[in-house]
């Protein structure tokens, strides 16, 4: 099969880009990876550089028209049986009717791993409603299918993990340097059991509830964000992680950073909230309902070290089991690709039928 893989593949463009800031782990890198070891043919383009690289004064919405041509040169050129769409805001839905009609037959595919409920990801899931064939999102809510639009679907994407890209064993490090980890990109609110919390205010009084924790918080307050190899030197410097995402009453919803730590072979912290307690039992997760019980549990793996690195390689081994990204691709696949879509994985396989308007596809 041949596949072009639309997104911001990190293309070292525009006068706003003041670190490389590499697509290392990205979910976009790990769906070429993966496609790429099942055999097929794989050709990745960035709408975003080319918008970037075209634009008058560097204004990349000046840029999007350019983007539109090269994206329609490239299917003209590969004649993809897939296209497959992450965040490719500067290409427009008139591009993708007229790649239709280059590449017949082609399918095409809307990934969102954003949290479902901001109006930033919900107006990008309405702007491909009745231009795709398929949304998939890191959300099980079937309530997503209004998002699809009629002869489409949405489903239910996990988050993978890449042999290539998680390739640490954290439990492995005798003395870790960190007992925590807890990376953030923001200040912005997070649900810690019923309450919202900055990460500031969580980390301080997570610190304040666990004396003597050494945490390590990249993102927080003053600390600059990780970023690239400095990312996975933050992971693997800890023993413990915590996946601590926006909202935590999402079903199975989780920022990719909980794939990022269990990937890495750390012991993880999850609100039990999200549903993850069908895969991972108390033995190889922590699961917490507010930030006492979390304390407390963070503070027994502290004393434990033995426990919490036996707790970590049994969540590590579930992880690889559950969401290798070979597994995650032949999921997708199937749910594009078999007329009954995918059966017989441990996640949910429903495919959520859209409705509205006909669009002509």
């Amino acid at each position: 099969m041949k596949i072009l893989n639309v997104g911001d593949f990190n293309w070292m463009t525009g006068a706003e880009r003041h670190t490389a800031n590499l697509s290392l782990f990205d979910i976009r890198r790990k769906f070429s990876l993966a496609a790429i070891r099942a055999g097929h043919l794989v050709v990745e383009y960035s709408d975003r550089a080319v918008a970037r690289s075209s634009a008058p004064f560097g204004v990349r919405a000046l840029g999007r028209g350019a983007a539109d041509r090269r994206f329609l040169q490239a299917v003209d050129e590969l004649r993809p049986d897939l296209i497959w769409l992450h965040f490719a805001d500067d290409l427009s839905n008139a591009a993708l009717a007229e790649a239709r009609r280059l590449a017949p037959g082609v399918i095409l595919a809307d990934i969102q791993i954003d949290p479902v409920w901001t109006p930033k990801t919900q107006a990008r899931m309405a702007l491909r409603k009745g231009h795709v064939d398929a949304l998939f999102v890191t959300t099980a809510d079937p309530a997503l299918a209004r998002f699809a639009g009629p002869r489409a679907f949405a489903a239910f994407l996990p988050n993978p993990v890449d042999p290539s890209v998680e390739t640490g064993r954290a439990f492995d490090n005798p003395a870790p340097a960190f007992d925590l980890v807890f990376p953030a990109s923001d200040e912005a609110p997070r649900a810690v059991g019923s309450r919202e919390l900055s990460p500031s205010l969580a980390t301080a009084l997570l610190k304040s509830e666990t004396p003597g924790l050494r945490l390590l918080a990249p993102g927080v307050g003053d600390q600059p964000q990780a970023r690239g190899a400095a990312y996975f030197d933050a992971l693997l410097s800890a023993r413990i992680g915590w996946a601590l995402s926006r909202r935590g009453d999402q079903p199975l919803y989780a920022s990719d950073r909980m794939a990022h730590m269990f990937g890495q072979g750390l012991s993880v912290l999850i609100d039990r909230r999200g549903g993850f307690d069908r895969y991972y039992d108390a033995s190889e997760a922590v699961f917490y309902s507010e930030l006492a019980d979390l304390s407390v549990a963070l503070a027994r793996l502290i004393a434990d070290d033995a426990r919490a690195r036996a707790l970590a390689e049994r969540g590590w081994r579930k992880t690889w089991d559950l969401f290798h990204g070979d597994k995650v691709m032949a999921y997708v696949l199937a749910q594009l690709f078999d007329e009954g879509g995918a059966r017989d994985q441990p996640w949910p396989c429903a495919r959520w039928a859209g409705s509205g308007p006909e669009s002509g596809l």
